[in-house]
């Protein structure tokens, strides 16, 4: 899952970044730093997300959608 369907699954579910957060046992400036590409995910907070909010392969193609149909198109590139 790529840092910007972070920020659409946390639209669609219609959550802040800290009620997102405290769902994934995450602080909120973790979200924050990954949502605005200052921190690349790690595999605990996917791990988390993925449990948290049962994603499937499915799930992941409807955020693509979700993005795209939601104007959370990003054109960046991560930053070490």
């Amino acid at each position: 899952m790529k840092p910007h369907m972070i920020k659409a699954l946390r639209s669609y579910y219609g959550l802040t970044q800290g009620e997102f957060a405290s769902q994934v046992g995450f602080a909120r400036t973790t979200i924050s730093e990954v949502e605005n590409m200052r921190k690349y995910p790690s595999a605990a907070l996917l791990a988390a997300i993925t449990r948290q909010f049962e994603i499937t392969d499915e799930f992941v193609a409807f955020l693509r959608d979700f993005e795209k149909i939601n104007g959370i198109i990003h054109n960046y590139t991560l930053t070490n």
